[in-house]
C-alpha cells in the first residue's frame, strides 16, 4: 500500500487535476470559433501538456519504474514522446494553416488515450505500491510551479521579442518618409536655385 504523509498533496490527485483541466481545454478548443480563440487554446493546450509531461518524466516515472510493472511506465514514456512531437510541430505552425485543427485533435486523441491508460492501469499500481504518493506530490506541485514560471518567462520574452520587431519596422517606415520628405524639399530648392539663375541670366 501506497505511504502518505499527513497533510501533504496526493500525487494521483494532481496529476488527475491535470488531467481533467486539458481535457475540458481540447473541448474549448472544439467549441470556439474564433481563429484567434483557437489559436491561444492551442497554446494553453500546448503549455500545459509540456508542463505536464516534465513532471511525470523528472519525477513521477523515475519514481513508478521502481515500484510497478516497468513495462507499463515504458509504454507511457513512448506516448509522451509522440505527443511532444506533435506538440512541437503545433507551437511551429501557422494557426490559419489548413492542417492545424487536425493536429490540434490528432493531439486530444492522443491525450485521452493516455490519460485512460495511466488512470485505469498506472495509477491503481501505484496506490497498491509502496510509493508515498503525498511525498511525491509535494516534489510534483513545485516543480510544475517552477516549469510555470520558467516557462512563462520564455513566453513573456518571445512577446518582447515580436514587440521590438514591430518597433523596428515601423521605425524604419518612419525613416524611408523622412527620407522621402527629405528629398522631396532638396528638389524643390534644387528647382527654385535653378530658377533663379535662368532669370539672372535674361
Amino acid at each position: 500500500m501506497a505511504r502518505k504523509s499527513k497533510g501533504a498533496p496526493d500525487a494521483i490527485q494532481l496529476l488527475k487535476k491535470d488531467h481533467a483541466e486539458v481535457t475540458a481545454l481540447f473541448t474549448r478548443y472544439e467549441d470556439a470559433g474564433d481563429r484567434d480563440e483557437k489559436a491561444e487554446i492551442a497554446s494553453e493546450i500546448c503549455r500545459k501538456l509540456t508542463i505536464h509531461a516534465l513532471c511525470e518524466e523528472e519525477l513521477l516515472y523515475p519514481a513508478a519504474h521502481e515500484s510497478i510493472d516497468d513495462d507499463l511506465v515504458y509504454q507511457a514514456e513512448v506516448e509522451h514522446q509522440g505527443a511532444k512531437d506533435l506538440i512541437a510541430r503545433i507551437e511551429d505552425a501557422d494557426p490559419e494553416a489548413e492542417n492545424f485543427d487536425a493536429m490540434v485533435r490528432v493531439l486530444g486523441e492522443y491525450v485521452r488515450h493516455h490519460v485512460k491508460e495511466e488512470e485505469s492501469e498506472m495509477f491503481p499500481q501505484l496506490k497498491r505500491s509502496d510509493l508515498d504518493l503525498e511525498a511525491l506530490g509535494l516534489e510534483l506541485a513545485e516543480r510544475r510551479s517552477e516549469l510555470e514560471t520558467a516557462l512563462g518567462s520564455a513566453a513573456d520574452e518571445d512577446d518582447e521579442a515580436e514587440d521590438d520587431e514591430d518597433l523596428d519596422d515601423d521605425y524604419d517606415d518612419d525613416d524611408d518618409d523622412d527620407d522621402e520628405d527629405f528629398d522631396d524639399d532638396v528638389d524643390v530648392e534644387i528647382d527654385d536655385d535653378a530658377e533663379g539663375d535662368r532669370d539672372r541670366a535674361a
